[in-house]
């Protein structure tokens, strides 16, 4: 399960980096410890183009008779995209790209969690599922989860699962409503071991109100 993660640029780089309209992101700031129900910046394709806004982490499908089930919806395992009736719809035509700097991941020793800050080759695009919900009152809430899968070599010792990353090459495929069902799972790839790097970091960002560069402090440092 992805729990937790980094995005370490601004509103604006975001948008100049996918070629995407800004909009409403205004109050954004860098965030060492993104946690489930913060808003996030996401990349969705309109018909007028690429457009980069919040939303929520942790979907709420639009049938949702309360935003509570969000909390329990912050990943959609690869697996059951297609079946899961949270999370099948917005499969089908509500596919976004979620920016990440890196992740955190967990090993669950005898009477602690131990955790590790994974990394790539530069920004991180998660592939991501959007929905918009509307309450009662009539509210607007729109709000995203993270696909994820089985983990690469580097995250396997630590983790079974990570997050689904996106090439640059697929992109605008993922996220536009013409590619079929079919051709979206080949998309994604758990990044190659070699593109990877996993440190052990301090246990202050064990708890999610932690904040700051010192939760991707190697453990080594503390």
């Amino acid at each position: 399960m992805t729990e937790r993660f980094t995005l370490l640029e601004s509103f604006a780089s975001l948008a100049t980096h996918y070629g995407a309209r800004a909009f409403g992101g205004e109050d954004w700031r860098e965030n060492y410890n993104i946690a489930p129900k913060q808003w996030i910046p996401v990349l969705v394709e309109e018909p007028d183009g690429l457009e980069l806004r919040l939303m929520q982490w942790g979907l709420v499908p639009f049938w949702a008779k309360a935003d509570k089930i969000g909390a329990s919806m912050i990943n959609a395992p690869i697996e059951t995209l297609t079946e899961k009736p949270g999370f099948r719809d917005s499969f089908k035509d509500k596919r976004c790209i979620i920016p990440a700097t890196g992740f955190y991941v967990w090993q669950k020793l005898s009477t602690v969690k131990k955790p590790y800050y994974v990394t790539g080759k530069g920004l991180l695009s998660f592939a991501g599922l959007w929905s918009r919900w509307v309450s009662p009152q009539g509210v607007e809430l729109e709000s995203c989860a993270i696909v994820t899968m089985p983990a690469n070599e580097v995250v396997k010792p630590v983790s079974d699962r990570m997050p689904a990353l996106l090439p640059k090459s697929a992109w605008h495929p993922w996220l536009a409503k013409a590619t079929r069902a079919h051709e979206l799972v080949p998309l994604l790839s758990a990044q190659a071991a070699k593109d990877t790097t996993m440190t052990a970091v301090t246990k202050y960002v064990n708890a999610a109100k932690s904040s700051g560069a010192k939760c991707i402090a190697p453990a080594d440092q503390a």
